[in-house]
């Protein structure tokens, strides 16, 4: 983060010059400008959002505070922006716990498959819910400051030929995230391949993938309607993202200025993003549907069959993370219940 005073910001202007400092900590008469990655391109609806967030606190702050964002992972990979944030060489980062699997593994009870996730602000209830009453799950971001925190609208299965039941699935090669949804899928009979979203179309196209599980802003996103023909109705998961920024760059704003990013942070700040992604995620998958992609509605007996199985992966996800302090059953349940709680 750069910080500039007032007075030598005057001077370099002056003498067309680029400095750094301040000449008091903490003052308000200081500038700051604050780095943000993302690893989806800034021109997509997530990435617009960020952008109104940031000139909102521009404008309050009286342009003391001004943050540039970084799409399509230029400033930091999808892989890196956690530990770059830690170091301070970003400022804020927009994480995708699916990136890191095994290491926010409380934040990722959400992605736990066949929960009944219907919407990201469902999930966004359910992960602040969980916040709230979990020092655990807080433990997890202790090294950072949290600003917002939701998940992405609901993840369906896509493929490239007509499916009409679970069983046309089998022996596919589909593109999954880690974790739940990959163990699901393998134990579904499908072949779990791991990629960028970036390779999706590609791999499609040359037959190397037959299908992929995605949200729909993601089919938009990278083009996949032109390469897609079916998705499978059925209500996969979804999976959380943490926009989180370096310790010492929050600590070194001073309050009038934290206070400010506070109204970009919490629950409500969340729900803008859920309400939007949710918005666009609904128009995304009807203009899919629209283009001629047919929603395969399998049997009832189908639909059990996941639930089956998604049940036998939670039961292995809480028997894991389990300890003698931690009694992660529990934690899954209370997830659960915060899913039906927010049904709508």
């Amino acid at each position: 983060m750069k910080r500039i005073s007032a007075l030598i910001l005057a001077f370099a202007l002056t003498f067309a010059l680029s400095s750094c400092g301040s000449k008091e900590q903490g003052s308000t008469e200081d500038y700051y400008h604050l780095t943000f990655s993302m690893h989806t391109a800034a021109d997509t609806p997530i990435g617009r959002q960020f952008q109104a967030m940031f000139d909102d606190i521009e404008a309050k702050t009286d342009g003391h505070v001004k943050i540039s964002l970084f799409g399509s992972g230029t400033l930091a990979s999808s892989t890196d922006v956690a530990d770059m944030v830690s170091d301070g060489a970003c400022d804020i980062g927009w994480l995708f716990t699916s990136f890191y699997y095994g290491q926010y593994p409380l934040t990722d009870v959400i992605a736990v498959p066949g929960q009944g996730a219907q919407s990201c602000v469902q999930g966004t209830k359910v992960l602040w819910d969980l916040w709230e009453q979990y020092p655990e799950l807080r433990d997890e971001w202790s090294n950072y400051k949290v600003l917002v925190m939701f998940p992405n609208p609901v993840n369906y299965v896509y493929t490239n030929t007509e499916i009409d039941s679970l069983d046309d699935l089998n022996g596919l090669s589909i593109r999954s995230p880690s974790g739940g949804i990959a163990e699901v899928l393998g134990d579904l009979g499908c072949n779990v391949i791991s990629m960028s979203p970036n390779d999706i179309y590609d791999g499609i196209s040359k037959n190397n993938i037959q299908g992929y599980a995605l949200e729909p802003t993601g089919v938009a996103d990278y083009s996949l309607g032109e390469v897609t023909k079916s998705v499978l109705d059925v209500e996969m998961f979804q999976a959380p993202f943490v926009t989180i920024m370096n310790k010492d760059t929050w600590n070194s704003l001073p309050p009038e200025y934290q206070a400010v990013f506070e109204e970009w942070s919490g629950l409500d700040a969340s729900l803008k993003f859920a309400e939007m992604w949710d918005a666009t995620a609904e128009g995304n998958m009807q203009d899919l549907l629209d283009s001629g992609c047919v929603m395969a509605d399998i049997p009832e007996e189908d639909h059990e069959r996941f639930q089956q199985v998604a049940d036998a992966y939670a039961s292995s996800w809480a028997e894991q993370y389990s300890t003698d302090s931690f009694d992660a059953y529990e934690y899954y349940e209370s997830c659960q219940a915060a899913y039906d709680r927010y049904a709508e």
